[in-house]
Protein backbone atom coordinates (compact mmCIF):
# COMPACT_ATOMS: atom_id res chain seq x y z
CA UNK A 1 0.00 0.00 0.00
CA UNK A 2 1.31 3.44 -0.90
CA UNK A 3 1.67 5.72 2.07
CA UNK A 4 0.23 8.68 0.19
CA UNK A 5 -3.00 6.75 -0.22
CA UNK A 6 -4.05 6.94 3.44
CA UNK A 7 -5.85 9.59 5.43
CA UNK A 8 -6.91 10.05 9.05
CA UNK A 9 -10.55 9.97 10.04
CA UNK A 10 -11.67 11.40 13.37
CA UNK A 11 -15.10 10.93 14.93
CA UNK A 12 -15.65 13.43 17.75
CA UNK A 13 -18.58 12.61 20.01
CA UNK A 14 -19.90 13.80 23.35
CA UNK A 15 -17.48 11.76 25.47
CA UNK A 16 -14.90 10.20 23.17
CA UNK A 17 -12.66 10.92 20.21
CA UNK A 18 -11.96 8.05 17.84
CA UNK A 19 -9.21 8.20 15.24
CA UNK A 20 -8.47 5.77 12.41
CA UNK A 21 -6.03 5.51 9.53
CA UNK A 22 -8.10 4.63 6.46
CA UNK A 23 -6.94 3.55 3.02
CA UNK A 24 -8.43 4.68 -0.28
CA UNK A 25 -10.93 1.82 -0.24
CA UNK A 26 -12.36 2.77 3.16
CA UNK A 27 -10.57 0.03 5.13
CA UNK A 28 -9.29 0.73 8.66
CA UNK A 29 -5.61 -0.11 9.10
CA UNK A 30 -4.97 1.39 12.53
CA UNK A 31 -7.15 3.09 15.12
CA UNK A 32 -7.37 4.54 18.62
CA UNK A 33 -10.14 5.75 20.92
CA UNK A 34 -9.61 8.29 23.72
CA UNK A 35 -12.08 9.30 26.38
CA UNK A 36 -12.38 13.08 26.63
CA UNK A 37 -11.09 14.30 29.96
CA UNK A 38 -12.38 17.80 29.29
CA UNK A 39 -14.81 19.42 26.86
CA UNK A 40 -12.87 22.68 26.77
CA UNK A 41 -12.02 23.30 23.08
CA UNK A 42 -8.21 23.53 23.49
CA UNK A 43 -8.14 20.28 25.48
CA UNK A 44 -10.37 18.58 22.90
CA UNK A 45 -8.04 19.71 20.11
CA UNK A 46 -5.11 18.20 22.02
CA UNK A 47 -7.04 14.93 22.46
CA UNK A 48 -7.74 14.80 18.71
CA UNK A 49 -4.06 15.19 17.89
CA UNK A 50 -3.02 12.56 20.47
CA UNK A 51 -5.57 10.04 19.21
CA UNK A 52 -4.49 10.71 15.62
CA UNK A 53 -0.85 10.07 16.32
CA UNK A 54 -1.61 6.93 18.31
CA UNK A 55 -3.74 5.60 15.43
CA UNK A 56 -0.86 6.26 13.04
CA UNK A 57 1.48 4.34 15.31
CA UNK A 58 -0.98 1.42 15.35
CA UNK A 59 -0.97 1.46 11.55
CA UNK A 60 2.83 1.62 11.41
CA UNK A 61 2.81 4.92 9.53
CA UNK A 62 4.22 8.35 10.49
CA UNK A 63 1.67 11.05 11.25
CA UNK A 64 3.62 13.43 9.02
CA UNK A 65 2.91 11.26 5.96
CA UNK A 66 -0.88 11.43 6.21
CA UNK A 67 -2.48 12.84 3.07
CA UNK A 68 -5.01 14.71 5.21
CA UNK A 69 -7.13 14.62 8.33
CA UNK A 70 -10.92 14.49 8.23
CA UNK A 71 -12.88 15.40 11.35
CA UNK A 72 -16.56 14.55 11.84
CA UNK A 73 -18.22 16.42 14.72
CA UNK A 74 -21.50 15.76 16.51
CA UNK A 75 -22.80 19.25 15.88
CA UNK A 76 -23.43 21.98 13.34
CA UNK A 77 -20.38 22.87 11.25
CA UNK A 78 -19.87 26.04 9.22
CA UNK A 79 -17.37 24.70 6.71
CA UNK A 80 -16.45 28.06 5.18
CA UNK A 81 -15.04 29.26 8.51
CA UNK A 82 -14.21 25.97 10.26
CA UNK A 83 -16.39 26.98 13.21
CA UNK A 84 -18.60 24.59 15.19
CA UNK A 85 -21.62 26.88 15.45
CA UNK A 86 -23.49 24.56 17.81
CA UNK A 87 -22.80 21.21 19.45
CA UNK A 88 -25.22 20.43 22.30
CA UNK A 89 -23.37 17.16 22.94
CA UNK A 90 -20.15 19.05 23.72
CA UNK A 91 -21.80 22.17 25.11
CA UNK A 92 -20.16 24.26 22.38
CA UNK A 93 -21.28 27.34 20.52
CA UNK A 94 -19.15 29.18 17.93
CA UNK A 95 -15.95 27.26 18.61
CA UNK A 96 -13.16 27.83 16.00
CA UNK A 97 -12.08 24.18 16.03
CA UNK A 98 -10.31 24.27 12.67
CA UNK A 99 -8.12 27.14 13.82
CA UNK A 100 -7.28 25.31 17.07
CA UNK A 101 -6.22 22.20 15.14
CA UNK A 102 -4.26 24.07 12.49
CA UNK A 103 -2.21 25.70 15.27
CA UNK A 104 -1.21 22.22 16.48
CA UNK A 105 -0.69 20.43 13.14
CA UNK A 106 -0.04 23.22 10.64
CA UNK A 107 1.33 20.96 7.87
CA UNK A 108 -1.59 18.53 7.66
CA UNK A 109 -4.63 19.50 5.52
CA UNK A 110 -7.83 19.29 7.61
CA UNK A 111 -11.39 18.75 6.39
CA UNK A 112 -14.15 19.51 8.89
CA UNK A 113 -17.69 18.15 8.61
CA UNK A 114 -20.62 17.02 10.73
CA UNK A 115 -21.06 13.38 11.70
CA UNK A 116 -24.10 12.73 9.49
CA UNK A 117 -22.33 14.02 6.38
CA UNK A 118 -19.44 11.68 7.17
CA UNK A 119 -21.80 8.71 7.56
CA UNK A 120 -23.61 9.28 4.27
CA UNK A 121 -20.32 9.74 2.38
CA UNK A 122 -18.90 6.56 3.91
CA UNK A 123 -21.95 4.57 2.83
CA UNK A 124 -21.75 6.07 -0.66
CA UNK A 125 -18.05 5.35 -1.11
CA UNK A 126 -17.53 2.09 0.78
CA UNK A 127 -20.81 0.88 2.22
CA UNK A 128 -24.36 -0.11 1.34
CA UNK A 129 -24.72 2.54 -1.39
CA UNK A 130 -21.32 2.26 -3.05
CA UNK A 131 -21.33 4.15 -6.32
CA UNK A 132 -24.87 5.54 -5.85
CA UNK A 133 -24.98 9.19 -6.95
CA UNK A 134 -28.37 10.09 -5.44
CA UNK A 135 -28.62 8.88 -1.86
CA UNK A 136 -30.63 9.62 1.26
CA UNK A 137 -29.54 8.23 4.66
CA UNK A 138 -31.85 8.56 7.68
CA UNK A 139 -30.71 7.44 11.13
CA UNK A 140 -32.91 7.32 14.21
CA UNK A 141 -31.48 7.15 17.71
CA UNK A 142 -31.24 9.81 20.41
CA UNK A 143 -31.71 12.28 17.52
CA UNK A 144 -33.01 12.17 13.96
CA UNK A 145 -30.11 12.30 11.52
CA UNK A 146 -30.23 12.77 7.76
CA UNK A 147 -27.55 12.97 5.09
CA UNK A 148 -27.79 13.66 1.35
CA UNK A 149 -25.76 12.92 -1.76
CA UNK A 150 -27.22 14.37 -4.96
CA UNK A 151 -25.58 14.08 -8.36
CA UNK A 152 -22.59 12.42 -6.72
CA UNK A 153 -21.94 15.41 -4.48
CA UNK A 154 -22.35 15.58 -0.73
CA UNK A 155 -24.95 18.22 0.16
CA UNK A 156 -24.23 20.13 3.38
CA UNK A 157 -25.68 23.56 2.71
CA UNK A 158 -24.04 26.95 3.16
CA UNK A 159 -24.11 26.82 6.95
CA UNK A 160 -24.16 23.03 7.37
CA UNK A 161 -27.93 22.65 7.73
CA UNK A 162 -28.85 20.72 4.59
CA UNK A 163 -30.88 17.62 5.44
CA UNK A 164 -31.92 18.86 8.89
CA UNK A 165 -34.87 16.46 9.03
CA UNK A 166 -34.83 16.55 12.84
CA UNK A 167 -36.30 20.03 12.89
CA UNK A 168 -38.84 19.65 10.12
CA UNK A 169 -42.29 20.28 11.56
CA UNK A 170 -44.78 17.46 11.97
CA UNK A 171 -47.58 19.51 13.54
CA UNK A 172 -50.66 19.63 11.34
CA UNK A 173 -51.75 23.19 12.20
CA UNK A 174 -50.06 26.57 11.78
CA UNK A 175 -48.61 27.72 15.12
CA UNK A 176 -50.70 30.13 17.17
CA UNK A 177 -48.42 32.36 19.28
CA UNK A 178 -51.23 32.65 21.85
CA UNK A 179 -51.50 28.86 22.28
CA UNK A 180 -48.06 27.35 21.61
CA UNK A 181 -48.69 24.16 23.61
CA UNK A 182 -51.48 23.21 21.24
CA UNK A 183 -49.07 22.92 18.33
CA UNK A 184 -46.61 20.25 19.25
CA UNK A 185 -44.20 19.05 21.89
CA UNK A 186 -41.29 21.24 22.89
CA UNK A 187 -38.06 20.46 21.04
CA UNK A 188 -34.54 20.99 22.36
CA UNK A 189 -34.05 23.64 19.66
CA UNK A 190 -36.62 25.85 21.42
CA UNK A 191 -39.41 25.42 18.89
CA UNK A 192 -42.44 23.13 18.96
CA UNK A 193 -43.61 20.33 16.71
CA UNK A 194 -40.20 19.20 15.41
CA UNK A 195 -39.77 15.57 14.39
CA UNK A 196 -36.93 15.34 16.92
CA UNK A 197 -39.45 16.03 19.71
CA UNK A 198 -41.37 12.85 18.85
CA UNK A 199 -39.46 10.20 16.93
CA UNK A 200 -36.28 9.66 18.96
CA UNK A 201 -35.50 7.40 21.90
CA UNK A 202 -35.19 10.40 24.22
CA UNK A 203 -38.41 12.01 23.01
CA UNK A 204 -40.42 8.80 23.16
CA UNK A 205 -39.46 8.20 26.78
CA UNK A 206 -40.34 11.78 27.75
CA UNK A 207 -43.64 11.51 25.86
CA UNK A 208 -44.55 8.28 27.66
CA UNK A 209 -43.66 9.75 31.06
CA UNK A 210 -45.81 12.82 30.41
CA UNK A 211 -48.83 10.79 29.33
CA UNK A 212 -48.51 8.43 32.30
CA UNK A 213 -48.24 11.25 34.82
CA UNK A 214 -51.26 13.01 33.33
CA UNK A 215 -53.22 9.75 33.49
CA UNK A 216 -52.08 9.09 37.07
CA UNK A 217 -53.23 12.55 38.19
CA UNK A 218 -56.63 12.06 36.50
CA UNK A 219 -57.02 8.62 38.08
CA UNK A 220 -56.23 9.98 41.56
CA UNK A 221 -58.74 12.78 41.12
CA UNK A 222 -61.40 10.26 40.11
CA UNK A 223 -60.48 7.84 42.89
CA UNK A 224 -59.70 5.07 40.38
CA UNK A 225 -56.58 3.03 39.61
CA UNK A 226 -54.47 4.17 36.69
CA UNK A 227 -54.42 1.70 33.82
CA UNK A 228 -52.53 3.84 31.26
CA UNK A 229 -49.11 2.36 30.49
CA UNK A 230 -49.62 -0.33 33.12
CA UNK A 231 -47.50 -3.01 31.41
CA UNK A 232 -44.78 -0.47 30.63
CA UNK A 233 -44.67 0.61 34.27
CA UNK A 234 -44.51 -3.02 35.39
CA UNK A 235 -41.44 -3.52 33.21
CA UNK A 236 -39.61 -0.56 34.81
CA UNK A 237 -40.55 -1.29 38.39
CA UNK A 238 -43.29 1.33 38.54
CA UNK A 239 -40.88 4.26 38.07
CA UNK A 240 -41.66 6.46 35.01
CA UNK A 241 -38.12 7.88 35.15
CA UNK A 242 -36.76 4.43 34.26
CA UNK A 243 -38.73 4.15 31.01
CA UNK A 244 -36.55 3.29 28.00
CA UNK A 245 -37.28 2.84 24.32
CA UNK A 246 -36.42 -0.85 24.68
CA UNK A 247 -38.99 -1.19 27.48
CA UNK A 248 -41.58 0.53 25.29
CA UNK A 249 -40.87 -1.88 22.43
CA UNK A 250 -41.29 -4.87 24.74
CA UNK A 251 -44.42 -3.42 26.36
CA UNK A 252 -45.96 -2.78 22.95
CA UNK A 253 -45.26 -6.38 21.97
CA UNK A 254 -47.01 -7.49 25.17
CA UNK A 255 -50.11 -5.42 24.51
CA UNK A 256 -49.45 -2.10 26.25
CA UNK A 257 -51.70 0.38 24.44
CA UNK A 258 -49.75 3.50 25.43
CA UNK A 259 -46.46 2.09 24.10
CA UNK A 260 -48.14 0.93 20.91
CA UNK A 261 -49.75 4.30 20.30
CA UNK A 262 -46.59 6.34 20.85
CA UNK A 263 -44.26 4.06 18.89
CA UNK A 264 -46.77 3.88 16.02
CA UNK A 265 -47.35 7.62 15.91
CA UNK A 266 -43.62 8.41 16.00
CA UNK A 267 -42.93 5.88 13.22
CA UNK A 268 -45.66 7.37 11.04
CA UNK A 269 -44.32 10.88 11.60
CA UNK A 270 -40.87 9.71 10.56
CA UNK A 271 -42.21 7.88 7.51
CA UNK A 272 -44.31 10.88 6.48
CA UNK A 273 -41.29 13.19 6.69
CA UNK A 274 -39.02 10.82 4.78
CA UNK A 275 -41.72 10.28 2.13
CA UNK A 276 -41.77 14.02 1.45
CA UNK A 277 -37.99 13.99 0.98
CA UNK A 278 -38.26 11.08 -1.45
CA UNK A 279 -40.88 12.95 -3.45
CA UNK A 280 -38.82 16.16 -3.55
CA UNK A 281 -35.34 14.73 -4.10
CA UNK A 282 -35.97 11.52 -6.08
CA UNK A 283 -33.01 9.53 -4.67
CA UNK A 284 -31.95 6.21 -6.13
CA UNK A 285 -31.31 4.68 -2.71
CA UNK A 286 -32.67 5.22 0.81
CA UNK A 287 -30.83 3.79 3.81
CA UNK A 288 -32.82 3.58 7.06
CA UNK A 289 -31.10 2.73 10.32
CA UNK A 290 -29.78 3.98 13.63
CA UNK A 291 -30.01 2.47 17.10
CA UNK A 292 -33.72 3.02 17.65
CA UNK A 293 -34.95 1.77 14.29
CA UNK A 294 -32.58 -1.19 14.34
CA UNK A 295 -33.87 -2.30 17.75
CA UNK A 296 -37.57 -1.64 17.05
CA UNK A 297 -38.95 -3.88 14.29
CA UNK A 298 -42.36 -2.31 14.95
CA UNK A 299 -41.17 1.22 14.21
CA UNK A 300 -39.13 0.11 11.19
CA UNK A 301 -42.12 -1.68 9.66
CA UNK A 302 -44.54 1.19 10.26
CA UNK A 303 -42.07 3.83 9.05
CA UNK A 304 -41.60 1.91 5.80
CA UNK A 305 -45.37 1.50 5.44
CA UNK A 306 -45.79 5.27 5.84
CA UNK A 307 -43.07 5.93 3.25
CA UNK A 308 -44.84 3.63 0.78
CA UNK A 309 -48.17 5.35 1.51
CA UNK A 310 -47.11 9.00 1.36
CA UNK A 311 -44.26 9.19 -1.17
CA UNK A 312 -45.26 9.84 -4.77
CA UNK A 313 -45.55 6.59 -6.70
CA UNK A 314 -42.95 7.62 -9.25
CA UNK A 315 -40.36 8.53 -6.60
CA UNK A 316 -41.02 5.42 -4.52
CA UNK A 317 -40.85 2.98 -7.43
CA UNK A 318 -37.46 4.34 -8.52
CA UNK A 319 -35.95 4.18 -5.01
CA UNK A 320 -34.61 1.04 -3.33
CA UNK A 321 -34.64 0.90 0.47
CA UNK A 322 -31.92 -0.75 2.52
CA UNK A 323 -29.93 -0.50 5.74
CA UNK A 324 -26.53 1.14 6.40
CA UNK A 325 -23.63 -1.31 6.34
CA UNK A 326 -20.73 0.34 8.14
CA UNK A 327 -22.14 0.72 11.65
CA UNK A 328 -19.90 2.53 14.14
CA UNK A 329 -17.07 2.73 11.61
CA UNK A 330 -19.03 5.02 9.28
CA UNK A 331 -17.98 8.25 11.00
CA UNK A 332 -14.22 7.71 10.83
CA UNK A 333 -14.38 6.16 7.37
CA UNK A 334 -16.46 9.00 5.95
CA UNK A 335 -14.31 11.67 7.59
CA UNK A 336 -11.14 10.10 6.18
CA UNK A 337 -12.57 9.75 2.68
CA UNK A 338 -13.79 13.36 2.74
CA UNK A 339 -10.26 14.44 3.72
CA UNK A 340 -9.00 12.51 0.70
CA UNK A 341 -11.52 14.33 -1.54
CA UNK A 342 -10.42 17.69 -0.14
CA UNK A 343 -6.71 16.86 -0.57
Amino acid sequence: MRRDGVTLGIDLGATTVRAAVVDEGGRLIGQERHRLQSKEPPQVAEAIVRASKTACAAAGLPFSEMLGLGLAVDGRVHKATGVITASPALGWRDVPLLKLLQARVPKVPIALTNDLAAVVWAERMAGAAKGVDDLLVVLLGSHVGCGLVLGGRLQEGWSGLAGDLAHSKVSSAAPDPQKPAAHGRQCGCGQRGCLDAYATSTALCAWARDDIRIAQAAARAAGKPNLVGKRLLDLVGGDPDKITAAAMERAAHEGDELSRRLLDEAARMLGFSVANLLTMLNPQRLLLGGGLLSSSPRMMRLAQDAIDLYASKAARISCTVGAPALGDDAGVVGAALLAREAA
